[in-house]
């Protein structure tokens, strides 16, 4: 039989002759390997693996972007066909929006996701047909010309049978025919993940007005580029810097204080979702960390006590090669159980936390799984953390003394209340665990106070007991007329419904996106240069039904009709913005440039967030929210809110029949509570917060047991020393205080230690942080307030125990 074979057999052998420490070590290590494989499998899902295009990383996305701040703006169709042709770093570009439709069905409409592209989409991402083509390049130059269609094929199935001829058929959308010309491979559905509809950019009137092809100011659009060989996005950035400036030159009206911005496809779909889960995988790791240094320090304590028995192998011949060899078995063996309970605990753990993630938290491609590769990482953690656990205790156990060690037992040999604080490998785990454990808590109390803070944003409105729904009426069947008198007709309808209490429809809603925003100029306030500003069209009943208060002024009434003189309300915030220590009511300016049509301001009204909770609408810089009246001001697309009496979700099956008495022909879409809809804001904090908590309380957990153990060895091994001091007149307290005062000492060092490493890594959290500063002085001072409580209750409790022992019993046993 081989030595090593040999070694492993008598580390399987120890470990199973020592069932309580051995369920300690595989209970401490499983902990920390389950949450990082865990945790691994949802970093590995989101931010490793490879997204289901042709060469990932050489494809960028493309926003509009406007001020200093870079704040993403969209593009317009022109704007993005203008990128195309001026840069020279991208093989191609295409435009993408996403959006749905209404698919006429033989029973009726449905509602299916779709996407808005360039002939180039396909190509760019190297997706195929799997029958028939995808667009050509001339059906993406002249508006409207080319009504044709691309399918998925899960539509292809479910609409067609699956039948070939489907080539060639015509599908309804929006009211308007299109010409099937290709079904997608099986499993493509594009950007978003769940699309079955394409439509070349030159159609997007099936769902905006057909003027914005040649608008340039009217920007919603993303682009999609693709980077050429050799070219890294510093070079691309600078590139598209120069386009952005060469625009702002040509077009000052619609371009001034206009740039370029683009992302790696990956990033924009995290955002900041890809900094937190570092985050958050980072601190799992210092969990894994503490967990190790806790079993090394059991360790140490173990060989320690086997320091006669590291001798007598020593003096029997075995080399110190042989027993650091014998010692790392131990933690293999160690580490491989800590392994298997880790995978288990990681299942558990997945299995339990995946769908109470918050929605909107990740891009829809994110499957975490414990699949092979998350295995193979907890495979690889475990034998790291088994062999970094028994490193240390192993080069000791090598360095033994066999003289000493075989004259004396290893109870005097490590004996002294003063080696409590003395520097040596067991105190140095014990700091490492007090550190780690104090940026762990720094990092959850500062997410907590972020999401506090955000929290106790006030929205502005009233969300509880909302529901909301969405319709798209057909552009070519709805004229302006015609919408006004549905919304007048569906707001009236909703009211009657039996448990609702109010009811109002609009072009969006808080929260719920699909904001439009436009330029408004205000005579005499900012030079008179035009603003942006976001614009919502609503109809009488709307802030009461949201539960926004009116500040001054007047509501939208029936009489606020299109031939009627024109008014808007708007928020408090720009009240206090253009008209400082002036009554709003009553003041006018243009929307649009200086030419255009004026109104005057009936009403103010609280500020609503519409957008985020973040935001500050008081900014200097903040783009304003003005209200239109919907008969004034309509859209297609447009948002039913019904209020119930009892705060309940209004059914579906009521929305749908509501306007089904109207038009029978429009699906209500996208039901949900406007409060679940606020909830979602907070996704990431959400997250963050609760990940973090639970890391910490572990760590915390962990850091006293390693605690507690230093203490409870040492003394432990020191009680001859106790019963002296005590036999020479020194009481039980003054012992206690020495005990528990050098044990507090330890712990300084591992605080300051912590402290200084938040500190340091303070800036790179700061993005993750609302209204709460990642060095802020009360939270670091509550947080080492915590960690030496603990400490002290963890010193406190081995020593008291052992201060009950009598001193005559003490030394009858040394």
């Amino acid at each position: 039989m081989s030595p090593v074979i040999q070694d492993f057999r008598l580390a399987l052998r120890g470990f199973v002759s020592r069932p309580g420490y051995s369920t300690a070590l595989v209970a401490t290590l499983g902990l920390g390997i389950g949450a990082s494989t865990a945790m691994f499998s949802l970093v590995d899902a989101a931010l490793l693996r490879r997204l289901p295009f042709d060469e990932p990383d050489q494809l960028v996305a493309i926003w509009g972007v406007a001020g200093p701040e870079r704040s993403p703006r969209g593009s317009s169709l022109v704007e993005a066909l203008d990128w195309r042709a001026m840069n020279s770093t991208l093989t191609d570009l295409s435009v993408y929006d996403e959006l749905s439709l209404n698919l006429r069905a033989l029973n009726g409409v449905e509602r299916v996701d779709a996407e808005l592209v360039s002939a180039s989409y396909f190509p760019l991402l190297g997706a195929t047909a799997a029958l028939g083509r995808t667009f050509l390049p001339e059906e993406d130059r002249v508006p409207d010309a080319a009504p044709v269609v691309v399918i998925s094929q899960d539509l292809w199935q479910r609409r067609f049978n699956g039948d070939p001829s489907a080539i060639g058929r015509t599908l309804v959308l929006n009211d308007r025919p299109f010409t099937v010309v290709g079904v997608m491979s099986e499993g493509f559905h594009g950007l978003s993940f769940d699309t079955h509809v394409w439509v070349p950019s030159m159609s997007q009137s099936v769902y905006v007005g057909s003027g914005l092809y040649s608008t340039r100011s009217s920007r919603w659009l993303m682009a999609l580029g693709r980077l050429r060989p050799g070219v890294d996005s510093a070079t691309a950035q600078r590139d598209l810097d120069a386009v952005g400036a060469r625009l702002a030159a040509l077009h000052p009206a619609t371009n001034t204080d206009r740039g370029v911005q683009i992302y790696a496809l990956r990033q924009n779909y995290l955002g900041q979702t890809r900094s937190l889960l570092t985050m958050v995988f980072g601190a799992v790791l210092m969990l894994l960390l503490v967990a190790c240094a806790n079993v090394a320090g059991l360790q140490l304590v173990r060989t320690t006590s086997r320091s006669r028995e590291m001798a007598l192998r020593l003096a029997l011949g075995a080399g110190r090669g042989r027993l650091v060899r014998l010692l790392l078995a131990d933690g293999v063996v160690t580490g491989l159980a800590g392994g298997v309970a880790g995978a288990i605990l990681a299942a558990w753990m997945l299995q339990a936390a995946l769908p109470a993630l918050p929605d909107g938290l990740l891009p829809p491609w994110v499957d975490p799984a414990l699949d092979p590769r998350a295995l193979a990482f907890a495979l690889g953690v475990s034998l790291v953390a088994g062999m970094f656990s028994a490193l240390v205790p192993a080069l000791r156990g090598a360095r033994a003394d066999i003289a000493a060690a075989l004259k004396s037992g290893a109870r005097s040999a490590a004996s002294g209340l003063g080696r409590i604080r003395k520097p040596g490998t067991q105190q140095l785990l014990v700091v490492t665990q007090v550190a780690a454990a104090l940026v762990l808590l720094t990092g959850t109390a500062l997410m907590l106070r972020s999401l506090r803070a955000q929290l106790d944003v006030p929205p502005g409105f009233t969300a509880a007991g909302v529901t909301i729904g969405r319709l798209s009426l057909p552009r070519e069947r709805y004229t302006i007329e015609a919408r006004v008198r549905f919304a007048t007709s569906l707001a009236e309808r909703l009211r009657a419904l039996p448990g609702v209490a109010s009811a109002s429809v609009s072009s969006d809603i808080p929260m719920a996106g699909g904001i439009t925003a436009g330029s408004i100029t205000i005579p005499g306030r900012e030079g008179g240069r035009t603003i942006r500003a976001f614009r919502h069209s609503v109809t009488p009943g709307f802030f009461a039904n949201l539960g926004i208060r009116l500040r001054s002024g007047r509501d939208f009434a029936d009489r606020d009709v299109a031939d009627a003189p024109a008014v808007v309300i708007v928020s408090e915030a720009m009240a206090e913005r253009f008209w400082p220590g002036e009554d709003a009511v009553g003041q006018r300016f243009r929307v649009g440039d200086e030419t255009g049509p004026e109104v005057m301001i009936a009403g103010v009204a609280d500020n609503a967030r519409f957008r985020d909770l973040t935001t500050d609408l008081t900014a200097p810089a903040s783009e304003p929210d003005v209200y239109f009246p919907f008969a004034q001001r309509t859209d297609a697309d447009i948002v039913l809110a019904v209020r119930s009496s009892t705060g309940a979700l209004v059914p579906l099956e009521l929305l749908q029949a509501a306007v089904g008495a109207i038009d029978a022909g429009l699906p209500v879409f996208g039901v949900a509570s406007l409060e679940e809809v606020l909830h979602r804001e907070s996704a990431s904090p959400r997250f963050g917060s609760f990940a973090l908590s639970a890391v910490s309380l572990f760590a915390v957990l962990l850091c006293a047991l390693g605690i507690y153990g230093v203490i409870a060895f040492v003394v432990g091994l020191s009680r001859a020393e106790i019963a002296i001091r005590m036999a020479l007149g020194a009481d039980a307290g003054s012992v206690l205080r020495l005990i528990v005062g050098n044990g507090l000492a330890l712990v300084g060092v591992g605080v300051i230690f912590g402290i200084a490493i938040s500190l340091a890594v303070a800036p790179q959290l700061s993005e993750q942080f609302f209204r709460v500063s990642p060095r802020d002085p009360v939270t670091l001072a509550i947080v080492t307030a915590i960690v030496l409580t603990v400490a002290t209750v963890a010193s406190w409790l081995p020593a008291r125990r052992t201060l009950r022992v009598e001193p005559n019993t003490a030394l009858r046993s040394e």
